[in-house]
């Protein structure tokens, strides 16, 4: 199962994390993977690259995390929240057509 977790700050979304596998294919063939993975790379580029929002990337093999810079002001929280929400609602499209392969999870800092 793939977990994903928002990272929140007095409720704001400050970043995520994105770790397992659907397992609902072979290695290198599972579409629930290939989406879930197009589009949380696509959330990571809307912050740093059409947003340019500083943020922690780290993205490894079953595990990509975003953490935004603790110095990112109202306004740039508010851009990344509307990426956030872009990326929560694609993902929640394929839980939606793949029950069991999407757990959501918030954490509060």
């Amino acid at each position: 199962m793939i977990t994903v977790t928002v990272t929140r700050e007095n409720g704001t979304p400050v970043g995520f994390s994105v770790s397992g596998h659907a397992n609902m294919g072979e290695y290198g063939e599972d579409l629930v993977c290939a989406a879930v993975s197009a589009i949380v790379q696509t959330a990571i580029l809307g912050i740093t690259d059409v947003c340019n929002l500083s943020a922690g990337v780290s993205i490894e093999e079953g595990q990509t995390t975003c953490i935004l810079s603790k110095e990112a002001t109202q306004e740039e929280l508010r851009k990344a929240a509307i990426v956030f929400d872009t990326m929560l609602a694609g993902l929640r499209s394929i839980q939606a057509s793949y029950p069991g392969t999407i757990n959501f999870r918030n954490k509060e800092v």
